[in-house]
C-alpha cells in the first residue's frame, strides 16, 4: 500500500481537528465519503484510520461509526453541560469576529446548536468569511453593527447615566463606543445578548476592567473572582477526573475576608459544574498553622470565615498541597483532621500561586484548563487567553451558555 496515500488521510483528518471542524466526539465521514473526498481506496482509509486509533486520536464505534476521541479525557462532563444548554439555548456574543478561531467556534457552537451566537460587525462582510470556513453549510446567526447609530445612541445613554457620578460626559460614552470590547459589555448591559466570551486578540485588563465597570457585581457577590475547571486525561486521573483552582486570574493579593468570599464563590460553582460534591481546601504553604507567618494567619481566618458562611460544606484549612490530596500525608500531618481527601476544589492564598499552580498542572500533564471562568459577576462575562484554541473558545461558551439565567 502506498505510504503517501494513507498520510494524506492522516494529515486530512488531523487537520479537521485542528480547525475545529471535528471536535470531541464527532464522527468522522464514512469510508465511503472519504474515499470519494480525497480520491482514495476504502483500504488506505482504513489504514489510516487504524494508525489514528493506535495512538487514540480516533475510537471506532461498531454500527455507529468512527469519532475524535479526544486523546483519553473523559469528556462526559462537559458533554453533560452542553446537553444542559442546548434546553436554553442562550445568546452569546463573541465581539472578535476578525479572528478566524472565534469565526470556526462560532461554527461548532451553532452546527450543536448550543446557543444563538452574536457576531459583532459588518455582517455582509463576516458572513463572506464564514462561507468560506463553513464550506457551503447553513450557521445561524445574529450580528449587531458597531456602526448602527441608533444602537450606539442608546448604549452612549446607558453608559454615560452609569458614570457620569465618576464624571463622565455623552461625548466621551459615545467615543468609548468605538472600543468594541465596551460595545460587547454594553449590549450584554441593554439584554441584547445573555453572555460575553471575547479575549482572543483582546488583553484580559481591557475585558476584566469594561466587564467591572459596565456590567458590575452580583448583587449576592462582594466580589468578581476568578476559577479553572481542570479537566485530567485517563492518564492523570489519581485523585479525580476534574478539579476547580481558584482564583486564577483576578484578585493578586487577598486578604482573609476576600479569600473567603472567592472560596464561597469557587464552592458554588462547584456545585454547579462538578458531577460530585465539592471538597474545599484552604491551601498555604503551611499545614495545620504549623508555622507563625502573616500569609498562613491570613489563610487561618479564611478558613474560619468560611466555615460560617457554608457550615454544611467539606472544608479544610490551613492545608498543603500533599495534604490536601493523600490520605496518608494528611495522616501523618494533620492526624485530627476531620477531612478525606482528595480536595476537588483548590483555594489559592494569593494571584501568584494560583496562576503558577494551574499552569503548572497543565503544562505538566496536559491537563484541559477551561477558564478563567468570572465570578460573581451580575451577569456572564468570561475572558479567553490570547493563545486560545478553537476548542478551549467552543469549551468556555458551553460553560458561559450554563452560566446565563
Amino acid at each position: 500500500m502506498n505510504k503517501k496515500l494513507y498520510q494524506t488521510v492522516i494529515e486530512y483528518i488531523n487537520k479537521e481537528i485542528k480547525s475545529g471542524n471535528l471536535t470531541n466526539g464527532d464522527a468522522i465521514p464514512s469510508e465511503s465519503q472519504l474515499s470519494k473526498l480525497l480520491d482514495v481506496s476504502v483500504g488506505t482509509i482504513r489504514k489510516a484510520v487504524d494508525k489514528l486509533e493506535n495512538n487514540n486520536t480516533l475510537y471506532r464505534q461498531h454500527g455507529k461509526g468512527t469519532f475524535v476521541s479526544d486523546y483519553g479525557f473523559d469528556n462526559r462532563l462537559l458533554n453533560k453541560l452542553t446537553k444542559k444548554v442546548q434546553k436554553k439555548f442562550p445568546r452569546i456574543l463573541l465581539p472578535e469576529s476578525s479572528d478566524e478561531r472565534v469565526l470556526q467556534a462560532a461554527i461548532n457552537i451553532s452546527r450543536k446548536k448550543i446557543a444563538q451566537i452574536v457576531l459583532l460587525g459588518d455582517e455582509a462582510k463576516i458572513s463572506q468569511q464564514i462561507a468560506r470556513l463553513n464550506q457551503g453549510l447553513d450557521s445561524e446567526f445574529k450580528y449587531l453593527d458597531t456602526k448602527d447609530i441608533q444602537l450606539k445612541n442608546i448604549y452612549a445613554e446607558i453608559f454615560y447615566r452609569k458614570r457620569k457620578h465618576k464624571g463622565m460626559s455623552l461625548d466621551e460614552a459615545k467615543k468609548l463606543l468605538e472600543d468594541d470590547t465596551v460595545f460587547a459589555m454594553l449590549a450584554l448591559e441593554n439584554d441584547d445578548a445573555d453572555g460575553v466570551v471575547t479575549g482572543a486578540i483582546t488583553p484580559s485588563q481591557t475585558v476584566l476592567s469594561n466587564a467591572l465597570r459596565i456590567i458590575g457585581v452580583a448583587d449576592n457577590s462582594k466580589l468578581v473572582s476568578s476559577f479553572f475547571l481542570m479537566i485530567f486525561d485517563a492518564k492523570h486521573q489519581s485523585y479525580g477526573s476534574e478539579m476547580i483552582f481558584s482564583d486564577c486570574a483576578m484578585n493578586v493579593d487577598p486578604d482573609s475576608d476576600e479569600l473567603a468570599e472567592i472560596a464561597k464563590s469557587a464552592y458554588k460553582s462547584a456545585k454547579s459544574y462538578l458531577d460530585i460534591e465539592p471538597k474545599i481546601a484552604m491551601l498555604s504553604f503551611s499545614t495545620n498553622k504549623n508555622t507563625k507567618h502573616t500569609q498562613v494567619e491570613k489563610v487561618s481566618v479564611a478558613t474560619s470565615t468560611l466555615r460560617k458562611k457554608l457550615p454544611e460544606a467539606d472544608i479544610i484549612g490551613n492545608i498543603q498541597l500533599d495534604a490536601a490530596l493523600d490520605s496518608i500525608v494528611l495522616k501523618t500531618k494533620s492526624p485530627e483532621a476531620n477531612f478525606t481527601p482528595p480536595a476537588n476544589v483548590l483555594i489559592f492564598p494569593n494571584l501568584d500561586a494560583a496562576n503558577i499552580g494551574y499552569k503548572l498542572v497543565q503544562r505538566f500533564s496536559g491537563a484541559k484548563a477551561i477558564g478563567p471562568i468570572l465570578q460573581g459577576m451580575a451577569k456572564p462575562v468570561n475572558d479567553l487567553s490570547r493563545g486560545c484554541s478553537v476548542d478551549e473558545i467552543f469549551n468556555t461558551v458551553v460553560i458561559t451558555a450554563n452560566q446565563c439565567k
